[in-house]
């Protein structure tokens, strides 16, 4: 099994999808309010999930402090859970919120020889 995608339900997909278009440098393809991208569907929804925002999101990017610095000018009040680190499990990363309070976590990603 493979997953294709995440889909994220909220009660604001456009201020969601907005957010999302500048960490992921990407628009979205709109359909109503389900909004569309590569690797990431978000759908308007007046459903409250039993335990929503209770899951991370676990990225990889090739510059971690790169991106970093883009978000927080890009973006200047995304919640930072955790600034750039090395991690006691070796992985360097920096940890963030979306604003539902989803969890994003973005490690460095290991070049391959």
């Amino acid at each position: 099994m493979k997953i294709g995608g995440i889909c994220i339900e909220t009660r604001n997909a456009a201020r969601l999808a907005e957010f999302y278009s500048v960490v992921l440098q990407e628009q979205p393809h709109v359909e109503g309010t389900h909004y569309a991208f590569s690797m990431l569907a978000i759908s308007a929804s007046d459903a409250s999930a039993k335990g929503a925002n209770s899951v991370w999101l676990q990225c990889f990017d090739a510059d971690v402090d790169a991106l970093y610095a883009r978000l927080l000018h890009e973006l200047p009040d995304i919640e930072i859970i955790s600034p750039p680190e090395r991690r006691p499990w070796g992985a360097y990363s920096f940890w963030f919120a979306d604003p539902d309070g989803n969890k994003i976590a973005v490690a460095q990603a290991e070049e391959q020889s």
